[in-house]
């Protein structure tokens, strides 16, 4: 949790980075349909195991939120499609918060049954529920090899012979399995927190998407906002795995942020955390037969920055396919 995985927005969504209509056209709708569903099933997971019980968990809608024609007509295409296909969703073009005041989306595509949660605790409940099972901690793994009982993992100050090995990493795998170098690719993501001087516009009704999902904003606690994304202003430099601000985009995010909720705000914290994006924004799971020919190590990841939302269940259909399930 040290990575992106402590430090993202928090969001468990259902569906993807793009809009369900956009992703229809680049999956196909049955693949796009089960997608969505398989985020729904995650949530619930997440759910039983506990995450409603979290200080930080908030059940709060997400809303898409259009502001250029061409988004609100996707988005409107989405909301009929999500319907024919049986799914809760709904369409609005008037919310009362900060956001919509100034910034003055078109429309607006909710996603009713969507929840928030601090990241980091979320992985501290996952850390929990694994009972007796042993976590090392601070002991870097620098090879996986073929050993005369299976698979050795090599860490520092420990040694690991292992029946099977699955791999997540997610953005760092090359480092560790080359032959997944080209296959999930480090993207960085910048995030703020801040506080604004009027307490109104830390209100945010929803946790926001803007712009297909490039920018996000939500309320935080004690009248903070948590802003992120920003990305595509620096598409080139932030497909990297180091760590670090972009002053570049930082200063677009303050920019969104002055235009979303207002320009009257002090800025809390920065930080920044690498994400691993697939080709098709799917997750891969897979056997890494460069490493062990007899199937015995695998990798899961390349979640294209939303783990939250499908990790879970991901990390668990990996180990039954691992095992043979």
């Amino acid at each position: 949790g040290a990575r992106a995985s402590g430090r993202n927005a928090g969001y468990l969504m259902r569906g993807a980075a793009e809009n369900y209509a956009v992703a229809c056209a680049d999956l196909g709708r049955e693949r796009a349909r089960a997608l969505w569903r398989f985020t729904e099933d995650n949530l619930r997971a997440l759910r039983d195991l506990g995450a409603g019980a979290l200080p930080s968990f908030r059940d709060r809608a997400s809303c898409l939120a259009a502001v250029e024609e061409e988004e609100a007509e996707d988005l409107e295409r989405s909301a009929q499609m999500l319907r024919e296909d049986g799914f809760d969703v709904e369409l609005v073009r008037e919310v009362d918060d900060a956001l919509w005041r100034r910034a003055r989306p078109l429309v607006g595509l909710l996603n009713p049954g969507d929840a928030v949660c601090s990241p980091a605790e979320l992985v501290g409940l996952l850390r929990r529920s694994v009972g007796d099972a042993r976590i090392v901690g601070n002991a870097p793994v620098y090879a996986i090899e073929p050993g005369d009982r299976g698979v050795v993992v090599r860490a520092r100050g420990i040694e690991v012979d292992a029946r099977f090995v699955l791999v997540c990493t997610n953005a760092y795998v090359g480092e560790l399995l080359p032959e997944m170098a080209g296959v999930v690719t480090p993207n960085r993501g910048q995030m703020l927190a801040l506080r604004p001087a009027d307490p109104r516009d830390a209100h945010l009704e929803h946790a926001y998407y803007i712009d297909h999902g490039s920018e996000y904003i939500r309320s935080g606690p004690d009248g903070t906002v948590v802003f992120g994304g920003a990305r595509k202003h620096r598409e080139e430099e932030e497909r990297t795995d180091r760590d670090g601000l972009n002053d570049a985009v930082q200063a677009r995010l303050e920019e969104l942020a002055g235009r979303y909720i207002g320009r009257d705000f002090e800025v809390l914290a920065r930080w920044s955390g690498i994400m691993g994006f697939s080709p098709d924004g799917l997750p891969v799971v897979r056997a890494c037969e460069g490493v062990d020919p007899g199937g015995r190590v695998w990798f899961c990841g390349g979640l294209t920055g939303h783990g939250m939302s499908m990790g879970y269940l991901t990390a668990r259909g990996a180990v039954s396919e691992m095992l043979g399930g």
